[in-house]
C-alpha cells in the first residue's frame, strides 16, 4: 500500500504524509483512532483525522512539555498527566526518581492499548509500579483533587469537540488550584503563526491565576506550521529549572541550550502575547 495522508486544519493550509501501511482503523466511542506505518517518520497515531505524534518527532514534544515544569519545580513527588495515553509523556516524567506518583487522567482506553502495542519505543511505562491508569474525564478529577500535584502536563489533543474545554478558563482555574505550593503546568497551547487569538487567551487566563506564565514552544515536522507551543503555568519562574540536573536518559531534543531558547519569541509574535 502507498498512499498521503492529508491533513487539512485551516481552509489556506494543508500538509501531507506518506503511508505505506494502515495498522489499526476503529472509530471508539469517542473519536476515530488510526495507526500507520509512514515512509519517513515511523509509526504514528492520527485520531480524528489530526497526526497527534510520529515515532521520529515526538521527541520534541514529549521532552519539552514535560521537562520544562519538572525541571523548574526541582523533585516533584506526585505528577498528573491530563491525556497522555499513549504514554509518551509518561514514560519522560518516570525519569524522575523522585517521582512517587504518576497520574494519567485519559478519556479513551483503546488510545493505551493500541499505544502499548505500536510504541514500543516509550518501554511501557504503563507498568511501572508508579504508574496510574484513570479512564476518567480530568475536569472531574481535579475539581477532587485540590493541592495534590506537584506537576501537571495537559497533553492534549487540538481544541476541537470535547478537547475544547481542556483550552477553557475554567480548566486553567482547576488545574492552578490542583498544584501544590510552588508546583508547575505545562499545557499544550497550540501554534503562534494559526493560533495568536487563542493563545493570547489562555496567556491572559494565566496570568490571573499565576505569577509567572509564559509561552514556549518546540520544533515538530508533522505538526500543522512544523511546530507546536505550550503555556507554562506556575509562580515559581520558568528560569528556575535552568540550573537543574537533566534525569538519566535524555539525548534526543532537549538540552541546556534547547531549554532556554524555547522561550525566545519571534518580535511579531512577542509583541502580540506580551504587548
Amino acid at each position: 500500500m502507498s498512499i498521503w495522508f492529508t491533513e487539512e486544519l485551516h481552509p489556506y493550509y494543508r500538509k501531507g504524509i506518506h503511508i505505506k501501511k494502515i495498522l489499526a482503523d476503529e472509530q471508539t466511542q469517542f473519536q476515530h483512532v488510526q495507526f500507520v506505518e509512514t515512509e519517513f517518520f515511523g509509526k504514528a497515531m492520527i485520531l480524528d483525522g489530526i497526526i497527534q505524534l510520529t515515532e521520529r518527532d515526538n521527541m520534541g514534544y514529549h521532552e519539552m512539555i514535560v521537562h520544562v515544569p519538572m525541571l523548574a519545580v526541582g523533585k516533584p513527588k506526585r505528577v498528573l498527566i491530563v491525556g497522555g495515553g499513549d504514554g509518551g509523556s509518561l514514560q519522560q516524567v518516570l525519569r524522575y526518581p523522585s517521582v512517587e506518583e504518576a497520574v494519567v487522567c485519559e478519556l479513551d482506553q483503546r488510545v493505551v492499548d493500541l499505544s502499548r502495542e505500536h510504541f514500543a519505543s516509550f518501554g511501557d511505562p504503563w507498568v511501572d509500579p508508579r504508574a496510574k491508569l484513570l479512564v476518567r474525564d480530568a475536569f472531574g478529577f481535579l475539581e477532587e483533587n485540590p493541592g495534590q500535584f506537584d506537576v501537571i502536563i495537559s497533553d492534549t489533543t487540538d481544541p476541537i469537540g470535547m478537547a475544547e474545554r481542556l483550552f477553557s478558563d475554567e480548566f486553567y482555574r482547576l488545574a492552578v488550584r490542583a498544584l501544590t505550593p510552588g508546583g508547575a503546568a505545562a499545557t499544550q497551547c497550540e501554534q503562534p503563526f494559526f493560533d495568536t487569538d487563542l493563545i493570547k487567551t489562555i496567556y491572559q487566563a494565566a496570568r490571573k491565576l499565576v505569577r509567572n506564565p509564559a509561552y514556549y514552544y518546540a520544533n515538530i515536522p508533522t505538526y500543522p506550521g512544523g511546530g507546536i507551543g505550550f503555556m507554562y503555568v506556575s509562580d515559581t519562574p520558568w528560569e528556575k529549572g535552568l540550573n537543574a540536573p537533566f534525569p538519566p536518559g535524555l539525548n534526543n531534543y532537549i538540552n541546556p541550550e534547547v531549554h532556554k531558547a524555547a522561550f525566545a519569541l519571534p518580535e511579531f509574535f512577542r509583541k502580540e502575547l506580551y504587548g
